[in-house]
């Protein structure tokens, strides 16, 4: 009996060994998901298993067979995290060539330890298990299986389900399932094109629901402007009702529930110290305005503190209270936005703090309240206006949000709940670049170059990084990466920081720029455009979805103008070009006139981003051949021979 038991264990693996070969063999993926795919993620199983209110368990098996470098940058390792309130359970992975057959099994020498602290400005108890199987050690095509398991204790989070993390893979099956015990309430909403859920009924009554998504090809036009992943990839969200955290209790039915919840749990955390109290008023005495007390007191914090991230337990909701912050001189974005707010109370300025998901183009579900936020700012109300505050800068000018944290919602924490604001929108006529140049020629086309240079709004933060964090020679080799000239030797520069109500930055150059107009024979030939920005055109004029010009790259005014001083001996040979161009995305606007032996060119361009519809995308590449051409002309002068 035990004779035959272990030979129909051997037949049984064997059997299951062959099925997984089978499985995951590359040549059973249709050709439509291949097609412009990355990666193609055959199996995808997300389990979440809601125990009660305090308690859950977390299961996830991904399948994804990699079909170059790219698709394995994107899917070749697996990051688990885990702290106080999430426990690992199980990590294993297996790694298949093309035929789907086994190649390697996951070791604990594949698998590393790291904390996301590290360094003396961050402290926390988070952790990450990393495994992989080494990167460029298999031929393309393989796949590579990971499985997880965790224990969680923070109900404030569920997972949200994205089965795509990119929009060049394709997917064959994934399903996200949430198992709860009988009749318990929790939230979701489905995303672009997710079908709606199933609802069955498990052991012991409990209920299950379950999202699937099948058969997911590589759109053929995501090469150029993508929507942004979470407007276009499958998504479902999903959150608590009620909850339990640590000793806490809340709910996040609404956005009111949520601000209640993070104002409860941080209560009583704004009380000063009595010498700080002393210094805010000293601070503000010779204010005129409320405005101007705000403006001291962001400035007094930056100079007397620093940003140093805190993570412990569930001080990564709960603040270092203002006390601690006053006398250790740091705290992260919760203490010191706190800290700030209880100074601008002590001055009688109503100020709040406020949660937001910071990062470049950074986007948020407002029609879900959930926990989406990954930051914390202050907001100080002024004459029935707002004053927002980024109170981890020493550097930042007051009520400037920039790419980081404006142009989107933000939760303002008020005793009464929270509530869904906007942060300052950077539209193109603040995002301003506003240059002139004066070029001396000489008869060869080469070029001595003065410019001088205003950049305001979001055009100002690269120059504005640069100049706050870089070194003279540092800030020479990244103005020499920027300037779009040939061959040029740059002589001196400056850059000057303004700090008025909006930041800005001015730069000087001063160049030498062979060959600044192309000589050939007896002509010259003159770029009116010497220094202006260009744009790529798309390989493509067709498209079938929607497409986004990113505000924080398209919403901007550029004002160039250049002066050429001409060598006597030349007379002008054409005429001399003038364009002006209409279109829903954006104006254009130059012209250039001779006065004696001067040349003046100026440009104008005002850009407008935004989600457009596909129908307008040919419009837009009109619009684009039509600024390169206009970008293109030039002015043709001879020597004046006798």
């Amino acid at each position: 009996m035990r004779f035959l038991l272990s030979i129909l264990f051997l037949v049984c693996t064997m059997l299951c060994q062959v099925q997984a070969q089978d499985e995951f063999d590359v040549t059973k993926i249709s050709p439509e998901l291949n097609a412009g795919a990355n990666a193609v993620v055959r199996l995808d199983e997300d389990f979440f298993e809601i125990i009660s209110k305090a308690e859950a368990r977390h299961k996830k098996r991904t399948v994804v067979t990699i079909l170059n470098e790219k698709g394995e940058n994107e899917y070749g390792q697996l990051l688990v995290g885990y702290d106080k309130f999430t426990k690992i359970t199980d990590i294993s992975g297996i790694l298949y060539d093309a035929g789907g057959k086994v190649q390697k099994k996951l070791k604990n020498a594949d698998i590393t330890d790291y904390g996301y602290g590290g360094g003396g400005d961050n402290i926390t108890d988070a952790r990450v298990k990393l495994a992989d199987f080494g990167k460029k050690s298999y031929a393309y095509p393989y796949t590579i299986e990971f499985n997880y398991e965790t224990k969680e204790k923070n109900m404030m989070f569920y997972p949200r389900w994205m089965p795509l993390s990119d929009e060049k893979t394709a997917v064959e099956r994934a399903q996200f399932t949430i198992k709860t015990p009988a009749d318990f309430k929790f939230r979701y909403k489905e995303y672009n094109g997710v079908n709606p859920v199933m609802k069955t009924k498990g052991e012991g009554g409990s209920d299950v629901y379950t999202w699937v998504v099948r058969n997911k090809a590589v759109s053929k036009t995501t090469d150029f402007y993508p929507l942004p992943m979470m407007d276009y990839l499958p998504l479902v969200m999903a959150a608590p009702s009620d909850f339990e955290v640590q000793d806490y209790q809340g709910n996040f039915n609404t956005w009111a529930d949520f601000g209640k919840f993070y104002h409860t749990l941080n209560a009583g955390r704004d009380v000063l110290p009595p010498a700080t109290v002393t210094e805010i008023k000293s601070v503000i005495k010779d204010a005129k305005t409320d405005r101007e007390k705000v403006e001291k007191l962001y400035k007094w914090m930056q100079t007397r503190s620093r940003y140093v991230s805190i993570q412990l337990g569930i001080g990564g909701w709960q603040t270092i209270d203002a006390m601690t912050v006053a006398s250790k001189g740091y705290g992260d974005c919760k203490a010191l936005s706190n800290f700030t707010v209880a100074a601008l109370r002590q001055a009688g300025i109503p100020a709040y703090v406020a949660l937001i998901k910071a990062g470049s183009e950074a986007m948020m579900k407002p029609d879900f309240p959930s926990s989406q936020f990954n930051h914390v700012i202050a907001c100080a109300v002024v004459a029935k206006d707002t004053m927002w505050l980024e109170c981890t800068s020493q550097t930042t000018t007051p009520n400037f949000m920039g790419t980081f944290t404006g142009s989107r919602y933000a939760l303002l924490v008020t005793p009464e709940g929270g509530k869904l604001v906007q942060t300052p929108v950077y539209k193109s006529h603040q995002n301003t670049r506003k240059s002139r140049a004066n070029v001396n020629l000489d008869e060869g086309g080469n070029g001595q170059v003065e410019v001088h240079t205003l950049y305001a709004g979001l055009q100002q933060e690269s120059r504005n990084s640069v100049f706050h964090n870089g070194n003279k020679e540092e800030q020479k080799k990244w103005l020499m990466n920027q300037i779009n000239l040939p061959s040029l030797d740059l002589q001196r520069f400056e850059l000057l920081e303004g700090r008025e109500t909006e930041p800005t930055i001015t730069e000087k150059l001063s160049l030498n720029v062979r060959n600044c107009a192309t000589k050939t024979g007896s002509r010259l030939f003159i770029k009116p455009t010497l220094l202006s920005r260009g744009f790529e055109l798309p390989a493509t004029s067709e498209r079938t979805t929607d497409f986004y010009l990113p505000g924080s790259v398209y919403d901007f005014t550029d004002s160039d103008t250049v002066s050429y001083v001409i060598p006597a001996n030349y007379k002008l040979e054409t005429t001399l070009p003038s364009f002006h161009i209409n279109s829903v995305f954006g104006t254009y606007e130059s012209k250039t006139v001779l006065e004696n032996n001067k040349l003046l060119c100026s440009r104008k361009v005002v850009m407008n981003g935004g989600r457009y519809n596909a129908k307008d995308f040919p419009a837009w590449i009109d619009f684009l051949k039509k600024v390169r051409k206009a970008d293109r002309a030039q002015v043709v002068f001879v020597e004046n021979k006798p």
